[in-house]
Order: C-alpha cells, then sequence, then structure tokens
C-alpha cells in the first residue's frame, strides 16, 4: 500500500500562498527602496513619486510648472535626491510660518477682552 501525502486543506494553503506572496512583494519593495537613494543621486519621475509618496502624473505636474526642482538631459526628466530633500524641507519650514501667522490674529484677539477659554466656558456651565 502506497503511503499518502499530507495535504493540507484548500483554505490554510491559499491562506499559506498568501503570506508567501505578500512577504516576496514587501522584501522586493524593501530592496527598490533601499537602492534608490544608494546607487545613484539622480532618479526617474517614477522612482521621484516612490521617494516622495506621490503619483508619478503629480510630479511630472510639478515639475512642469516649475513647483518641483528637475533636471532635463535629452528627453528624460530626472530628479537630484538632495534638491528634492532640500525641497522637502522649505516646503515643511513654510508650513509651520504659515501656522504661525494663522495663530497670531487668534492669540491677539485672545488678549483683548475678556479671558477666553476653559474659565469662560465653565462659569457659563454654572449658571
Amino acid at each position: 500500500m502506497a503511503k499518502e501525502e499530507y495535504r493540507p486543506p484548500m483554505n490554510e494553503f491559499l491562506e499559506m500562498l498568501a503570506d508567501l506572496l505578500a512577504e516576496k512583494y514587501f522584501e522586493r519593495m524593501d530592496e527598490r527602496m533601499r537602492k534608490i537613494p544608494e546607487l545613484r543621486r539622480l532618479i526617474t519621475a517614477k522612482e521621484a513619486s516612490q521617494y516622495l509618496s506621490l503619483s508619478t502624473d503629480t510630479v511630472y505636474r510639478m515639475a512642469a510648472s516649475k513647483k518641483l526642482p528637475y533636471l532635463k538631459i535629452g528627453d528624460r526628466v530626472l530628479f537630484d535626491i538632495k534638491s528634492l530633500d532640500q525641497w522637502v524641507e522649505r516646503h515643511l519650514i513654510r508650513e509651520k510660518e504659515l501656522k504661525r501667522q494663522q495663530l497670531k490674529p487668534e492669540a491677539e484677539k485672545g488678549t483683548s477682552g475678556a479671558k477666553p477659554g476653559k474659565e469662560s466656558d465653565l462659569l457659563m456651565l454654572d449658571k
């Protein structure tokens, strides 16, 4: 009599296969993401979109409108990683300054007149 092989139920098999595929996918994505900054300074629009977490179309659109620094060599549009990092830093600083400017008028309103905030709210509840 021949020995029968153990076969897991179909659902178990499919779950194992899905886990294996997901693991391989993330390994490959990690390898690709690690290679981008290590291998070269200039990257393609597709790689820049991955680097900035934007769509490729958005990267092209921003480059065409001069909102994103790029380099054109022949027909190729390339992006310098250092320039992209500087662009991100400049953009973050603008966001902080904008929030500060928005908070200034609110702070000025708070200094004139009654005390705003929780104390006045609590007094209203007592009445």
